[in-house]
Order: C-alpha cells, then sequence, then structure tokens
C-alpha cells in the first residue's frame, strides 16, 4: 500500500489552515514534514495530528 502525500496547498485546503501557519508548525517541530528536491510533503495523518487534544497538563492539586 502507497501512502498518500499532501503538498503544503493540498494540505491548507484539506485542514482549513493557511499555508503560513503549517509552515510555522513545521519549523516549530508540532508538524513532521517530508522533503523531496524543494517540495514538501505532509502525509494526512500528521496534520490531523494537529487538531488532536493532548493531555499536556498531568494534574495535580497546587
Amino acid at each position: 500500500m502507497q501512502d498518500r502525500y499532501l503538498s503544503l496547498k493540498e494540505a491548507a485546503e484539506y485542514s482549513a489552515l493557511s499555508v503560513r501557519t503549517l509552515r510555522r508548525h513545521i519549523a516549530e517541530g508540532r508538524l513532521v514534514a517530508y522533503r523531496a528536491g524543494r517540495t514538501i510533503r505532509l502525509k494526512p495523518e500528521d496534520v490531523d495530528a494537529l487538531f488532536t487534544p493532548t493531555n499536556a497538563w498531568s494534574g495535580g492539586v497546587a
């Protein structure tokens, strides 16, 4: 089975985010990008992961 990769423009349309926002997430390490020459490709599941809530706070009492 072959993986499907999205261009930045396709990922922006898919996620309703701007290309600039996607580039920022890539630069900050929140989004994994794959480079093929000058082209940046993203996996749809990696883009979806941006919208998956994480429990960064472990809880506890202050």
